[in-house]
């Protein structure tokens, strides 16, 4: 995950990149992002490495960096909040981080955010307390879908979408926690799990 000022030198650097078709110096990404400091520049040049936004080109020159992904540009989704797996919290908020989207994901499109995971009532599904889910907003799915829904008092969970003889249900992946059979809306179907060993 990127934090405001990461994703600020990132995206100072791909603009450069796009309008002059090749990767900035240190100095410039310092005068394009408003930082005093080449030492700081590169500080943050070693962070989005880590975090895979750029690598190193081995061609040397202008730094020998590039950004991580051969179309040049890498696709982020916002971080919206936390989603219960669990008891049905309450919706979320604008957190204003970002995470960087997986190409395999990137390419098929679609209107993405991601949640972190609290609870473990997906346990059974590989969930777990802590994980990044994402999330395709959507307003229908398909019974057997994992699904982010929102009841009627404004709570949200993440759930599986099932079907009984009473109509749609959202059921957990954890024998420890009961089923929701009370109404919801659905807020988008899961596509994605991204998870930090520790």
């Amino acid at each position: 995950m990127l934090t405001k000022k990461q994703k600020l030198v990132l995206d100072k650097i791909r603009d450069f990149s796009r309008r002059n078709g090749y990767f900035p110096t240190v100095r410039e990404i310092a005068a394009a992002s408003g930082i005093s400091s080449p030492a700081t520049v590169q500080a943050y040049l070693g962070r989005l490495r880590r975090r895979g936004a750029l690598r190193r080109s081995g061609l040397g020159g202008r730094g020998g960096w590039e950004l991580a992904d051969k179309k040049g540009e890498q696709q982020t989704v916002p971080l919206v909040g936390m989603v219960p797996a669990g008891p049905a919290l309450e919706m979320f908020a604008e957190l204003g981080d970002e995470v960087v989207m997986p190409e395999w994901l990137a390419e098929k499109g679609g209107d993405v955010v991601a949640f972190r995971v609290q609870g473990q009532s997906m346990k059974d599904a590989y969930i777990q307390d802590g994980d990044l889910v994402l999330i395709r907003r959507a307003e229908k799915a398909d019974p057997g879908q994992m699904v982010v829904a929102r009841l009627l008092d404004g709570s949200i969970t993440l759930k599986r979408l099932k079907r009984d003889q009473e109509g749609y249900i959202l059921v957990p992946e954890n024998p420890d926690y009961d089923p929701i059979t009370a109404p919801f809306q659905l807020v988008g179907k899961v596509v994605g799990v991204m998870r930090k060993y520790r």
